[in-house]
């Protein structure tokens, strides 16, 4: 579709004058406009996945959510991964053009280079030791039980964004009341994300005692990890909470909350763990997934076999 500056002017106008949610439908629908009916469908289909992955609104996507995009294909064949990939390009594209989004960072995202991410975004467990300690610091060095709290909360959530390998989206939605008993310990219910299964998720008898101390009284359907206004945490607003504790700890300023998620998956089959087991843990879709994590941390290596030089 060719727009003219009249016409994009008047699509820039009539969208921003809409909610998020309707906003995007409308560009969407400008998008699809005067494509043919099964190009439509096919098309329909690609964004719906994207925007699935995304489980954020569009005006909000930046390049390294396609590249956790492009990622997430697994086994897929690479045909199907650049139509879904281009799809996704195309969409941003067009919102760029008609100024609904400020910049176009799918134009960041060659389909012939696609960025090695878990490689590029490897923790050790020496790094998590890092991460804790820093956060454990903010907590001693808290003076007023305001601080005390935040200083906690932003501690926990390091804690069981490693060990549960959760979503940044599903450690925010995350109340009491999907926290349960069993045993010695206790249990993490998470609900359907991004196509996956609910599914729950044991955690260590340690890491349990600290998170029903830090509950107190809260009710089971009040937030987890709280904002400072009460209610739910934003997603947007753990990135810098992770990304604080990062650089007080030394690292880089680039890991997120997705990365805990990845040193999960690639620690855990580091230690022998079955990949199903951290397949179903971590919520994937499919094991070829999964076994990125064995591909890009591998026991040995012909290199290992060759002379100094």
């Amino acid at each position: 579709m060719t727009l003219s500056l009249v016409h994009i002017t008047a699509h820039r106008k009539a969208i921003a004058s809409l909610p998020v949610a309707q906003a995007e439908a409308k560009l969407i629908a400008l998008w699809l406009e005067g494509k043919a009916s099964s190009s439509i469908r096919a098309y329909q289909r690609y964004t719906r996945r994207f925007l699935d992955f995304l489980d954020k609104p569009l005006k909000k996507v930046t390049y390294e959510d396609l590249v956790e995009y492009a990622s997430s294909f697994g086994g897929n064949a690479e045909s199907t991964k650049r139509i879904y990939i281009a799809a996704a390009k195309s969409l941003i594209s067009f919102a760029h053009k008609i100024g609904y989004l400020p910049f176009n960072v799918g134009m960041a995202l060659k389909l012939g280079e696609l960025p090695d991410v878990i490689n590029e975004r490897y923790l050790d467990e020496a790094d998590i030791k890092l991460l804790v300690r820093a956060a454990s610091k903010h907590l001693t060095d808290a003076k007023t039980p305001k601080r005390q709290y935040t200083a906690l909360r932003n501690l926990l959530i390091i804690k069981l964004l490693y060990q549960a390998g959760l979503r940044a989206s599903e450690i925010c939605e995350l109340t009491w009341g999907d926290l349960t008993p069993r045993g010695d310990s206790g249990q993490v219910y998470v609900r359907k994300a991004k196509g996956s299964k609910n599914r729950t998720i044991l955690i260590k008898p340690k890491l349990w005692a600290e998170l029903i101390e830090f509950k107190d009284n809260a009710h089971s359907n009040q937030a987890v990890f709280p904002s400072q206004k009460g209610g739910h945490l934003d997603r947007q607003n753990l990135h810098p909470i992770v990304k604080a504790i990062a650089l007080e700890a030394g690292l880089s300023e680039l890991v997120s909350a997705h990365w805990l998620r990845h040193a999960h998956g690639s620690h855990a089959i580091e230690r022998g763990t079955n990949p199903v087991l951290v397949k179903e843990t971590l919520g994937h879709a499919n094991l070829a997934i999964t076994d990125r994590y064995l591909k890009a941390r591998p026991n040995d290596s012909s290199a290992m076999n060759l002379m100094d030089i």
